[in-house]
């Protein structure tokens, strides 16, 4: 029963991801250049865009769910809801964590790593949608401050890439810079994954023993500005901001595991 079990759970994961891919390309490729045709008003068709990849997201996760791929859990969900301009920073332990958090939400830019862009299954989503491209730190941050402002919501990973296995966090400057620059409260979301799966390390036909429980939990916005100093530089406040996030994510996966 186990073999067949595994081989199930391997022939479904490469069904889901065969489904994200060709769906991707069709919403890349087709859907979203019609959107954008029909709609002179960019923000605006970055923003039908984005909610069409909130429905793919969301219909994705329901065919890996159904086809026993994973199983989930998702606290504090309502926190996301009737957002503008929320800043939501979440720790990053596998490859579609962006994947469960942008299910949840209205509207939502993401800041995308440079190789994604040149994936051919996913590039025309993420132009389509208005995401931000993370090749430039100073753009990036420019950028992200600027989405903000107009009241979009941005999920960004203060790792700036998947966490390996049982070693800590490294936070990037890019979740730090933007607070120091703006002092945005955010919204944390705290992943947690067992067993792991589609972690730096681990292809996606590396199928776990038995089916991996994905876990988030949406907490409270944090107010930053008691950890950043007005007469200090932003420089020194990026530096407090970083250490502060790393607190704050640190002890949310503490408390998750001994809940």
């Amino acid at each position: 029963m186990r073999r067949l079990d595994y081989l199930w759970r391997l022939i479904g994961t490469g069904t889901s991801f065969a489904v994200f891919g060709l769906g991707g390309m069709a919403l890349g490729s087709l859907l979203f250049p019609l959107v954008h045709l029909v709609t002179p008003d960019r923000a605006l068709a970055y923003r039908r865009c984005q909610r069409l990849v909130r429905l793919a997201f969301h219909l994705f996760i329901q065919v890996m769910a159904g086809l026993g791929v994973l199983t989930y859990s998702f606290e504090g969900a309502a926190r996301l809801k009737g957002r503008k301009g929320a800043l939501i920073l979440a720790n990053h332990p596998s490859l579609i964590d962006v994947v469960f958090i942008v299910s949840h939400l209205p509207q939502a830019v993401c800041v995308v790593k440079k190789s994604h862009w040149h994936n051919p299954f996913v590039m025309g989503i993420m132009r389509g949608a208005g995401y931000i491209p993370n090749d430039d730190p100073a753009q990036m941050v420019d950028d992200c401050v600027a989405a903000l402002s107009q009241g979009e919501n941005l999920v960004l990973f203060p790792e700036g890439t998947r966490t390996r296995p049982n070693q800590p966090m490294q936070l990037k400057a890019g979740a730090a810079s933007i607070i120091a620059a703006t002092g945005q409260p955010f919204v944390p979301v705290y992943i947690s994954c067992s067993p792991t799966t589609l972690t730096k390390e681990e292809k996606w036909y590396e199928i776990p023993p038995r089916r991996p429980h994905f876990r988030l939990v949406v907490g409270e916005e944090i107010n930053p500005s008691p950890h950043m100093a007005e007469d200090a530089g932003r420089s020194i406040n990026k530096r407090r901001v970083n250490r502060f996030l790393y607190q704050v994510l640190e002890e949310g996966l503490l408390q998750m595991k001994a809940g």
